[in-house]
């Protein structure tokens, strides 16, 4: 039955490109070279007041330099404005907050981070779970809503139960908590690092109620989707979320670092989420379909397993990555280090990507990556890069830009044809 199932969803998926057209990316899909507008040699935390950060350095609660960014979310509000949300998670203490905003005002390694949303919401030591403990990723929805996903660890150590927060960006106040059930999770295994969000009922019309959020459990492999309309959530798990032993070393501007990381990047064009390991180099998907039907996990974390697909190999590893509104799929290799972009409707190999030329140094280690829509209609691909292979290594300088937010402004990207290919996957085998 599984071979059968297989063969029909290749001759569903294969489409155009098994009759021999392959559709094109423009030369013009970048415009220009990317901006740099954000740097920091290293992070520049605010406080509310003098007294606050003495407090925190006397505590332990703020070490120099133990802060390390990991995802960037531009927000384009309605009065034209421009909020840039950055995530410090605590791999380790001496961090004050988690999540943060940037400043206009510049600090001595680079622009100030104001606490969000509040600098009383944070939770340094894991002994007030109603707060935020520690957030690896963030995304923002087309309701000007903002979901959250606090991890709860501290370092090595799950200190409060996983929880997703949804946040109004109107007014900045928390509009939902989820707290994760231990039936979806290991408290001294899992951690939560990537949410990805798909919301069916959009406005102007719709309620936003309808909204699916899946997260990666990048330690106990697997990912986790919750229901916003019904307040609950269900465990999907695959070999495909696995670390390949293989490609558990890993090299960046030619400093190597061990780390077996499972599924941590994912993407979605609403109708396939895609996703991979850090330590492999394959990428995989998965119909949306198929993880929103609690039904198929009812007898467990592995149903449906005959619905993932194997889209092929790239050279090296990546970690975050992002789709533009023609099914473009971007990632940053570790090595070489390339900006790589692939279009789903081709077979996703070497042939396909398209490389964008662009400094090397810039983008040593991407762990963020968004594509959005800035306030002339034009989508952005924003990125942010943070040299991990150098802390992994310990040999980072602080004398050094270590930390930078890049954006590419996406130009016309050609898809082929201005038929509806959204729907079909190339097999590789």
């Amino acid at each position: 039955m599984t071979i059968i199932f297989r063969a029909i969803l290749t001759l569903l998926w294969c489409g155009i490109v098994c009759k021999g057209y392959t559709p094109m990316l423009s030369a013009g899909m970048m415009n220009g070279n990317p901006q740099v507008p954000y740097t920091w040699k290293m992070l520049d935390f605010s406080f509310p007041s003098d007294a606050d950060m003495k407090a925190a350095v006397e505590s332990g609660n703020y070490v120099e330099n133990n802060g390390l960014p990991i995802d960037v979310q531009p927000h384009y509000q309605k009065n034209k404005q421009r909020r840039i949300f950055v995530t410090i998670p605590r791999f380790q203490t001496g961090i004050p907050y988690t999540l943060a905003t940037l400043s206009d005002e510049m600090g001595p390694n680079g622009p100030w981070l104001k606490p969000y949303p509040s600098y009383r919401a944070h939770n340094v030591n894991g002994d007030d779970c109603d707060q935020i403990t520690s957030v690896f990723r963030v995304a923002i929805t087309e309701c000007n809503q903002m979901w959250v996903m606090d991890s709860g660890s501290v370092g090595v150590e799950t200190r409060c139960p996983p929880q997703l927060l949804l946040f109004d960006l109107n007014t900045d106040q928390l509009l939902h908590r989820y707290r994760l059930n231990t039936t979806v999770y290991t408290p001294s295994a899992s951690l939560f690092v990537t949410p990805i969000v798909v919301v069916k009922d959009p406005p102007p019309r719709g309620s936003c109620r309808r909204s699916m959020v899946y997260v990666a459990d990048v330690n106990f492999h697997g990912l986790v989707v919750y229901d916003f309309m019904s307040n609950s959530s269900w465990r999907a798990e695959h070999t495909f979320m696995y670390p390949d032993p293989d490609y558990g070393t890993h090299t960046v501007a030619r400093e190597s670092f061990t780390l077996m990381d499972g599924i941590i990047g994912m993407t979605t064009n609403k109708r396939h989420l895609f996703f991979h390991s850090m330590a492999s180099i394959s990428e995989y998907a998965v119909p949306l379909q198929v993880l929103d039907n609690s039904t198929h996990f009812v007898n467990g974390a592995s149903g449906a397993p005959e619905t993932y697909i194997d889209l092929g190999k790239r050279s090296s590893e990546c970690v975050a990555t992002a789709t533009d509104s023609r099914d473009n799929v971007y990632c940053v290799t570790f090595n070489p280090i390339e900006l790589i972009s692939w279009n789903v409707n081709t077979r996703y190999n070497n042939k396909s990507f398209k490389r964008i030329p662009i400094n090397q140094q810039l983008i040593e280690f991407v762990s963020g990556m968004k594509v959005v829509t800035n306030n002339q209609g034009k989508e952005e691909l924003w990125m942010i890069s943070n040299r991990f292979q150098r802390v992994a290594a310990g040999t980072q300088n602080t004398s050094e830009l270590n930390f930078r937010i890049l954006i590419y402004t996406l130009g016309n990207v050609r898809s082929g044809s201005n038929d509806d290919l959204t729907n079909r996957l190339v097999f590789t085998h």
